[in-house]
């Protein structure tokens, strides 16, 4: 099999293994929200918020050393993770125990630690076995680390829905996602070792502590992501209580849900980019053009539609005890068009080798959240949290496009923005006029203005479509 079709399959296959994660995960939300209210789901979202910052105490950055080495010279595997496992053991004892705590103290409610305790220990056993997992994505077998973890997050929500139905308690409901770590650890322990063999267990600090040192610098890009991804919650519970982060969690995990769409979408697309990035750069600013088209296409009707029935969205997901939460789902609706962009950028970037200057701009971007969130959390709640991650996204989008306009690659917004942006705006305006109409009517109404205005504006060409399948279907000789 060629490489790049080789990449794009297996590029795909990762993501269509975490859409079915994210999804088991939205669902295990809203089976949390109308079960036990937004003080639980608080408790729980704080907890796996946390959990993740312990996570990065665990990994060190090691994931990518792990493939990098292992894709070099795959017989190492058994030697790299006998000396790396017993290490993440102990720190995960002591990052589990550490967030703990740090739950404790933010949440302040003694009798929430069962959440807690299981919530954290879910993400350092997760960890762990990501870890068991790295000799399959270098060995590129994407099918055995991809099968684990849907089976995982099948068993996982199986096992929530279970516990629910038989009206078990909070830290009981939460201690499926335990088991299904679990599972996932001991999955890939078996087929690790039977394809790779068993790793040799050795405690070795001073060897442990070598591929930590050289794990550093793909430490620092992770730790910029997972706080930015996980800081707002953090400060959310500090700030305003558990209720207001229960609150925040459900339109949160429904706009992850969402950006599904244009996620998978990029992931997809990287690896064409990458390839004519050295060998045929005219072609990868064109092909960039014509995905930004896309992306402009498929994001701002979505984040149009969510943002005008955000109310019925939440109400009926989630159940009316969250609808206060639907002024900050409004706000994260936006997020949609310029995440997607955003990612789009990234790729392009990445695909140029730029990784030290996006590292550069992302930790302006992350500068920024830390500085500018707790200000709006104080004066707007969820609502200012919601801001928050608006101006930061669309501050790292502008961030991506200036780099990409000094190296004279950048992409011409207006033609790609536009005609969607007007279709929206339309769309708004008719939704402002039959408001008193019907559910449906209103659906069928905003619906139909939305189609129209794509259509009138000439937002996405056939040639567009026409020129992404070809490219991505493209074989070198």
């Amino acid at each position: 099999m060629h490489t790049e079709r080789r990449i794009l399959i297996n590029t795909v296959m990762l993501s269509a293994g975490e859409g079915v994660g994210q999804l088991t995960n939205f669902v295990v939300v809203i089976s949390l929200a109308r079960a036990f209210g937004t003080a639980v789901l608080g408790q729980y979202s704080v907890s796996m918020a946390v959990g993740a910052l312990a996570a990065l105490l665990v990994g060190l950055g090691t994931q990518p050393l792990l493939i990098r080495e292992i894709s070099r010279n795959r017989v190492a595997s058994r030697e790299l993770l006998g000396v790396l496992l017993p290490a993440q053991v102990i720190l995960g004892a002591v990052g589990w125990l550490l967030a703990c705590l740090l739950c404790l103290v933010l949440i302040g409610e003694p009798g929430a630690l069962p959440v807690i305790a299981a919530t954290a220990g879910y993400q350092i056993l997760l960890r762990l076995a990501t870890t068991l997992l790295a000799p399959f994505q270098a060995t590129e077998q994407m099918h055995a680390s991809v099968a684990g973890q849907v089976f995982h997050r099948l068993l996982t929500l199986t096992l929530v829905l279970v516990a629910i139905a038989f009206d078990a308690a909070a830290g009981t409901v939460v201690l499926s996602l335990v088991a299904g770590a679990v599972f996932l650890i001991a999955y890939a322990w078996i087929a690790g070792s039977r394809r790779f063999g068993r790793p040799r267990l050795q405690w070795a600090p001073s060897k442990a502590g070598e591929m930590f040192r050289l794990a550093s610098p793909f430490l620092g890009l992770t730790a910029l992501g997972v706080i930015y991804a996980r800081g707002g919650l953090i400060m959310l519970s500090a700030l305003a209580g558990s209720a207001a982060v229960g609150l925040y969690a459900v339109v949160d995990r429904f706009m992850v849900a969402a950006a599904l769409v244009p996620g998978v979408f990029n992931s997809a697309v990287y690896p064409a980019l990458s390839r004519l990035a050295d060998s045929a750069p005219a072609d990868a600013q064109a092909l960039a053009v014509r995905c930004l088209r896309l992306l402009a296409v498929a994001t701002f009707p979505l984040a149009t539609l969510i943002h005008i029935f955000a109310d019925d969205i939440v109400g009926l997901v989630f159940g009316t005890g969250f609808l206060s939460a639907s002024a900050a789902l409004r706000v994260l609706a936006w997020t949609l068009p310029i995440r997607g962009a955003q990612w789009l950028l990234g790729s392009q970037l990445a695909a140029m080798d730029r990784q030290a200057q996006m590292a550069k701009a992302r930790s302006i971007g992350l500068g920024a959240f830390l500085t500018l969130t707790p200000l709006l959390i104080i004066g707007g709640g969820i609502t200012g949290l919601a801001w928050a991650v608006l101006a930061c996204d669309g501050l790292q989008f502008v961030l991506y496009w200036r780099l990409l306009l000094r190296m004279q690659f950048a992409l011409p917004l207006s033609r790609a923005v536009l005609p969607p942006a007007c279709a929206a705006l339309g769309a708004l305006v008719a939704d402002g006029l039959s408001v008193d109409l019907p559910l449906l009517s209103r659906v069928l109404v905003v619906t139909l203005v939305l189609a129209f205005g794509l259509w009138i504006s000439g937002a996405i060409r056939r040639q567009d479509l026409g020129f992404l399948r070809a490219l991505l279907g493209a074989r070198r000789t």
